[in-house]
C-alpha cells in the first residue's frame, strides 16, 4: 500500500480542542433555553398582576361614590373576589387623600416567588 504524503486523521489534542469547542456550544445553548424559560415565567407573573391591579381599579370606578371606594377593604374584597393566583400575593390600596375629589389611588400587588418579592404598581386619579 502505498501511503500519503502528510497526515491522515486528527491528534489527541485536536480531538480534545474540538470537543471542548462543541461543549461550550451546547452549554451556553442550554444556559439561554433556561434564561428565556425563566423571562418567560416572570413575564406572565407580571401579566397577572397587572391584570389584577386593573381589575382592582375598575371595581373601583364602578362605585357610585368616592367614599364607597375608601371605605372597602379592598384585600378582603381581593380574596373573596379569588384575584390573589400568585405565590404569596398581597394586595395594598393607598390614598394621596381620602377626602379630596379627585381621589388619587395607589394600588400595588405584591408577590414572592423562588425567595425574591417583586411589586407592580399602579396609580390613577378617579373622579364622581
Amino acid at each position: 500500500m502505498k501511503r500519503l504524503s502528510g497526515r491522515s486523521g486528527m491528534t489527541l489534542m485536536e480531538l480534545l480542542i474540538a470537543v471542548f469547542v462543541l461543549s461550550v456550544g451546547i452549554v451556553s445553548t442550554l444556559l439561554f433555553f433556561s434564561s428565556a424559560m425563566l423571562s418567560a415565567d416572570y413575564a406572565g407573573d407580571i401579566t397577572s398582576a397587572s391584570t389584577h391591579t386593573e381589575h382592582v381599579l375598575e371595581e373601583m370606578r364602578s362605585r357610585n361614590s368616592l367614599k364607597d371606594i375608601t371605605l372597602t377593604d379592598w384585600d378582603s374584597w381581593a380574596q373573596k373576589d379569588a384575584l390573589y393566583t400568585l405565590p404569596e400575593e398581597n394586595l395594598s390600596v393607598a390614598y394621596t387623600n381620602a377626602d379630596a375629589d379627585p381621589l388619587e389611588v395607589t394600588v400595588e400587588v405584591g408577590w414572592t416567588k423562588r425567595s425574591r418579592a417583586h411589586k407592580m404598581t399602579m396609580y390613577t386619579t378617579i373622579l364622581k
